[in-house]
């Protein structure tokens, strides 16, 4: 696996921020995006609030916001009409996407341990920006897509709007400051080769990616599907030994938003197995390494990572 009605003062600081490496964070499409917006708010004429999205905001956007434009079907209009249709929404969630730039120097710190515990790591860019509500993030190559007004969601988050429970039940779910955690486990996705095909390999793609960050972070990670998956393991356990190479994963993975209860158990299920895998292997960065190479979609690798894991 997106309340507070003052209008912030935007901060104009640099563009971005360098690390110990030579990694970066964006975060100045937000900045731009709220001007874009306030001016939006000082007409009803869609032709003038949609020329207000290209100047202010598309025109000086950074290279990922082309990237996630691209990616994801981005318009100019497309923002002016959920702009206009959930004011009630982006009141709220403004506050919380300004908080990401406080946290520049935790997320910078993230990634330089990451960098620092994965021997074959890859520099990448990491793109803080504003989406239409079509993406919490992406990766596009080495570029780490995050749709800020999505990952920055909680329970306090405004879905009065919105015609059906989708982003309630995925918000709920969420705490903007799980964004360090977020930003590292995204960024771990830059760095595998490829997506699972059967639901024990998609589980070990994302689960890796949470086992990495919590591992990195020196914090346990506290996502209600773990949590969760802490006080149930012994039935999910059960019941993802019968369904593991199931090729149709839609009752464990990129459920949240649908489901009744807890949704993403196979993240938990991939981070419990990718946990035991490392707990067991002597070497522990080649424990990091392997999981970050493992070739998820390959039915016999992750068999035998399932088999080194010892979990079953």
């Amino acid at each position: 696996m997106r309340r507070f009605l003052p209008v912030w003062p935007l901060l104009l600081l640099a563009v971005s921020l360098r690390g110990q490496g030579s990694h970066e964070v964006f975060i100045s499409d937000i900045d731009n995006f709220w001007r874009a917006y306030d001016s939006v708010q000082t007409t009803a004429d869609s032709v003038k609030q949609v020329n207000f999205l290209q100047t202010l905001y598309i025109d000086k956007g950074t290279e990922g916001l082309r990237l996630f434009m691209k990616v994801r079907d981005l318009t100019p209009g497309l923002w002016v009409h959920v702009i206009r249709q959930y004011p009630g929404f982006w009141r709220s969630i403004r506050p919380n996407t300004l908080v990401v730039r406080q946290k520049e120097g935790e997320i910078l710190n993230g990634v330089e341990k990451f960098r620092a515990a994965y021997s074959n790591y890859k520099e990448g860019k990491i793109y803080f920006t504003i989406g239409a509500l079509k993406a919490a993030g992406t990766t596009e190559g080495r570029a780490l897509l995050i749709g800020t007004e999505l990952a920055t969601g909680n329970a306090s988050t405004d879905v009065s709007e919105f015609p059906n429970k989708r982003l309630e039940n995925f918000f709920k779910q969420t705490k903007t400051d799980n964004i360090v955690a977020i930003t590292v486990h995204e960024y771990v996705h830059t760095q595998q080769k490829e997506e699972g095909k059967t639901l024990l390999g998609q589980s070990i793609y994302e689960g890796a990616c949470d086992f990495i960050a919590e591992l990195v972070l020196g914090r346990t990670l506290v996502y209600p599907y773990l949590e969760y998956g802490r006080e149930h393991e012994g039935e999910l356990k059960a019941k993802f030994k019968e369904e593991m190479y199931k090729e149709d994963y839609s009752q464990w993975i990129y459920n949240s938003s649908t489901t009744k209860g807890i949704g993403d158990l196979g993240y938990f299920m991939g981070y419990t197995i990718c946990k035991a895998y490392y707990n067991k292997v002597k070497d522990k960065r080649e424990a990091v390494r392997a999981i970050i190479e493992l070739s998820y979609s390959d039915r016999g690798a992750i068999g035998e990572f399932l088999r080194e894991s010892g979990y079953y």
